[in-house]
């Protein structure tokens, strides 16, 4: 159970290293001054996940194309390889899950799964715009940042941590964030951003 939370973390966050630099925008791609309007761009890295019972890391890979997120999730993270496919908007996108070892669940079928391997609700809907480092459409409350240069978003029943940020890509992104619900605890590092491609 606690080893899925991994897969919302996956979908969502990573672990510890050292980060490569993100590549920017292709020629004459705009960046819009609210990523929340940003609908291509792709993010690598790797993310952590504990709980009171265990936990795992591994790399993701994510691919945002309009309304459709593409997430694969790979390494020694417990569940094995894991590949979800959100497609639509607000709060409850239609879900695919499909794992390395064949198993192949839709609809509220793969929500069920999803959340009883990570042991909590999962907003899935919000997760493209917690990646870019912007609060998902609906309530929510940001922390400045705070002395350690942590700013903070809570949202969902999550808290979000962003601790470090980017403007290489083109835009300011987030490089680290850990996020917390509950016993979850989801830690990502973005290794690169490709943003507008």
């Amino acid at each position: 159970m606690a080893t899925t939370r991994l897969v919302l973390a996956a979908v969502f966050l990573l672990a510890a290293g050292c980060a490569t630099t993100p590549k920017g925008p292709s020629p004459g791609t705009a960046i819009p001054a609210d990523l929340k309007d940003l609908d291509r761009w792709q993010a690598r890295g790797r993310l952590g996940v504990s709980g009171p019972e265990n936990g795992g890391s591994g790399s993701f890979e994510w691919q945002q194309r309009g309304d459709v997120s593409n997430v694969d999730i790979r390494g020694p993270i417990g569940i094995g390889g894991v590949h979800l496919e959100m497609r639509g908007s607000g709060g409850n996108p239609n879900l695919v899950l499909q794992t390395s070892d064949g198993l192949k669940l839709e609809s509220d079928a793969a929500w069920d799964e999803l959340q009883n391997r990570l042991g909590t609700a999962v907003p899935a809907g919000n997760l493209r715009y917690w990646m870019l480092g912007v609060a998902a459409p609906g309530e929510h409350q940001w922390h400045e940042e705070n002395q350690n240069g942590v700013t903070t978003l809570e949202q969902a029943g999550w808290r979000i941590d962003y601790q470090r940020f980017s403007t290489e890509p083109g835009a300011r992104v987030p490089m680290r964030i850990t996020a917390t619900s509950g016993d979850a605890r989801v830690r990502i590092v973005v290794d690169r951003w490709q943003l507008g491609q």
